[in-house]
């Protein structure tokens, strides 16, 4: 298949861009959310991608993040492998001296689709999938049967399983 397809049960946690000339695609929290003083939380996009072989999608902090809502990305870039079907989580930690509380759909994190690099391509590549969003709550639930992987898939370190 050669598509980046991303998969969600809920119309508004799809990922969007405010402007045209954005480079990432904006992720929401699935629910909502309260982060005690020096917390660490790990929450759910809902958000399940398929990758061609050889992209990867990362995950990094709106800009806003710190200044604004006092929060971090506790493993700073989240890299997501092609062969990765899991819901996409994010590490949020809060290192202010509040407690800090969010509503679903709240834009924390961002994500960008990229080609990684490969011996063989001598100049990189020219090759760009096409990107499809799909809102269907049973094929979420499926994702990972109809988009098989020989890896164990469940969030962070799956790769040592």
């Amino acid at each position: 298949m050669d598509k980046i397809i991303v998969c969600t049960y809920d119309k508004k946690l799809i990922p969007e861009k405010k402007t045209p000339e954005a480079v990432c695609w904006d992720l929401k929290i699935s629910e909502n959310l309260e982060i005690e003083p020096n917390w660490l939380k790990i929450i759910s996009t809902w958000i399940k991608t398929y990758l061609p072989f050889w992209w990867q999608a990362k995950v990094f902090a709106r800009s806003s993040l710190p200044v604004k809502f006092g929060l971090m990305l506790a493993n700073s870039t989240a890299v997501i492998d092609s062969d990765y079907r899991w819901e996409y989580f994010i590490q949020l930690y809060n290192f202010t001296k509040e407690t800090l509380k969010f509503e679903k759909y709240t834009r924390l994190t961002q994500m960008e689709f990229l080609p990684y690099y490969i011996e063989s391509w001598k100049f990189g590549t020219n090759y760009i999938p096409e990107l499809e969003f799909i809102v269907d709550k049973k094929l979420y639930n499926n994702f990972e049967k109809k988009f098989s992987s020989i890896r164990w898939t469940w969030k962070f370190g799956s790769t040592g399983k």
